[in-house]
């Protein structure tokens, strides 16, 4: 691994920490590029995994967002057509940032993105899950919060204070630094395993 790979993934790590999410993304994306695409869905993988449970259990009748899934992590394919119009019959804490995943992850496979556009995609979806996962296990204990910071008649200012009371949770802030952390780990691995063949 070279001297530059070391310091972002370094870079990444105290990007984490810190919760500067702009510079995680883009050191992320440096990261990924510099794996092959697949490899690069395989580091989302885990996320998606744990987050899937979650989802059907909210939505059980949603199958295809399983075989969407599948098709993107196993076959390394997607249909063009992505089912984006869907995302508002899906209201509850975390799933419209895990539709946005979803997509991104299953454009990082399609044959019609260019390589840079893939490795935007799978940022983004690494991302998007992650504010999933964060969504989900905050909002499931405050549903009236999340009622409220849903519903377009709510004030500005109340809407913030929510917004702001979410990202400054503790249990939040932790969860935040661990998922990112742990996505830094699984990419040193990756990344290693490519410098070592």
């Amino acid at each position: 691994m070279d001297t530059n790979t070391q310091t972002d993934l370094t870079q990444l790590r105290l990007s984490a920490q810190q919760r500067e999410w702009g510079t995680s993304q883009d050191t992320l994306k440096r990261l990924l590029a510099q794996l092959d695409p697949l490899i690069a869905v395989s580091i989302a993988a885990p996320l998606f995994e744990t987050f899937l449970p979650k989802f059907e259990g909210m939505y059980p009748e949603a199958r295809w967002v399983r075989d969407i899934l599948l098709t993107v992590i196993v076959y390394g394919s997607a249909s063009d057509d992505l089912p984006t119009h869907s995302i508002p019959q899906f209201p509850k804490a975390g799933c419209a940032h895990f539709l946005l995943a979803v997509f991104d992850l299953a454009r990082a496979v399609q044959s019609t993105q260019s390589e840079f556009e893939k490795y935007s995609h799978v940022t983004n979806a690494i991302s998007n899950v992650i504010l999933a996962h964060l969504q989900y296990d905050h909002f499931r204990y405050r549903p009236d919060s999340y009622a409220i910071l849903r519903d377009e008649s709510t004030a500005l200012e109340e809407r913030e204070r929510l917004q702001f009371n979410f990202w400054m949770d503790k249990r939040v802030a932790d969860a935040d630094i661990a998922t990112w952390l742990d996505v830094a780990n699984r990419l040193e691995k990756a990344l290693n395993n490519v410098s070592y063949g």
